[in-house]
Formats: C-alpha cells, sequence, structure tokens
C-alpha cells in the first residue's frame, strides 16, 4: 500500500472515531465500538493505533489541525478586525453545535497528557491570533490605542475558554450561543473607538 493510500485510510480513521467519540461520549466508546462502526478488523485498527489513549490523541491532533487552518483562512479573509472576531464567533459556535457533548472534561480526566497537549496549544494560537487581531484593529483605528494588545488578548483568551468548556448541562447550546455572543459584544464595545462603535453597531445585527 502506498504512503498517500495509508495517509488517507489514516486521516479517514481519524475523523470518523472524532465523530463517535463526540457523538457518544469520548469514555464510553472502545475500540470494539470503533471497529464495528468503521466496519473494520480490530487487527487493522492496530495497525494504524496501540491503543484507545493513542488513537484519541491522534484524532485531537488531526482536529486541531483542521480548525487551526480554517481559522488562518478566516484571518486571511477579513482584513477588518471586527469582522474577524465576529466570524470568529460564527467559526465558535458551528465546532461547538458539531461537537456535539462537551468533550474537554472527559478529556482532562482520562487523557491528561493530550489535554494539556490541547491546551497549549489552543492557548498559544489563540493569543496569537487574538493579539495580531486587536494590533490590527489599532492600525485601522477601529480600536483604542491605549491598550495592551497582549493583555487584553489574555483577558479575552480566559474569558472565551471559560465560557466555552463550561459543562452545564441546563444550559442549552442557544443559551451559550446567547452567553458568548453578549461576552463578545461586551468585548468589542469596551476595546473599540468612536469609529469601531460606529462599525459595529451598525454590522453587528446582520453579521450575528
Amino acid at each position: 500500500m502506498s504512503d498517500s493510500s495509508t495517509h488517507e485510510i489514516k486521516t479517514s480513521i481519524l475523523q470518523r472515531a472524532m465523530d463517535m467519540f463526540q457523538r457518544y461520549g469520548l469514555r464510553a466508546m472502545t475500540m470494539d465500538d470503533v471497529c464495528r462502526e468503521l466496519s473494520m478488523s480490530k487487527k487493522t485498527l492496530y495497525q494504524y493505533f496501540s491503543n484507545k489513549a493513542d488513537l484519541v490523541d491522534q484524532a485531537v491532533r488531526h482536529v486541531f489541525g483542521a480548525h487551526k487552518v480554517a481559522m488562518d483562512q478566516l484571518s486571511a479573509e477579513h482584513e477588518n478586525a471586527i469582522d474577524r472576531m465576529i466570524h470568529r464567533f460564527a467559526f465558535l459556535m458551528k465546532m461547538m453545535e458539531s461537537h456535539g457533548p462537551n468533550m474537554m472534561f472527559p478529556l482532562k480526566k482520562y487523557y491528561p497528557k493530550t489535554f494539556e497537549w490541547l491546551f497549549e496549544q489552543r492557548q498559544r494560537t489563540m493569543l496569537d491570533a487574538l493579539t495580531q487581531t486587536i494590533k490590527d484593529g489599532q492600525t485601522q483605528r477601529l480600536f483604542r490605542e491605549d491598550l495592551d494588545p497582549e493583555l487584553v488578548a489574555r483577558i479575552h483568551f480566559t474569558t472565551m475558554v471559560g465560557l466555552a468548556d463550561s459543562d452545564l448541562q441546563s444550559e442549552s447550546l442557544a443559551e451559550r450561543r446567547e452567553v458568548i455572543w453578549t461576552a463578545i459584544t461586551l468585548f468589542i464595545r469596551s476595546i473599540s473607538t468612536a469609529q469601531g462603535l460606529h462599525y459595529f453597531n451598525e454590522i453587528k445585527d446582520s453579521k450575528r
């Protein structure tokens, strides 16, 4: 089998396995369940992954990589800093809708090494992206020049991670969407210039 075919098979397994983890729960799914869902023998599955922890780890890394590519593309497509923030909100909600039950808590409990890697990667990439967006907004005179972009980015990152990773079973997706949108609205308003506020008020309802 060629390297490209092997890569395609492995990528397909990672994507479908992650779908199952999100749909049925990370802890509940076993390697036997994965084999049945994929119509694959255990011998074949173990050619690619040494155990479930290895499968979970590689699946998480694969999905994170795909999300990073999408976020980089989103940043490149939206020069306006406020537009970029609003589109990131839409991307975040799309991820939350597709992910089903929250995975961060079982990931932290049962696969701490993978959780630590994911948290560190997510923190670094999100902080870098937020810092650059704030700097771009200052250059565009949409955001206040008296702000420290790195400090403001850390504050916003902490808020967003807390809201996105909260595990309140009574909270519906619609309620969480409203909470996160309110947090982003308050954040944009707090760092914007008069010009930035005017622009945000004009486009926020149509972009939401």
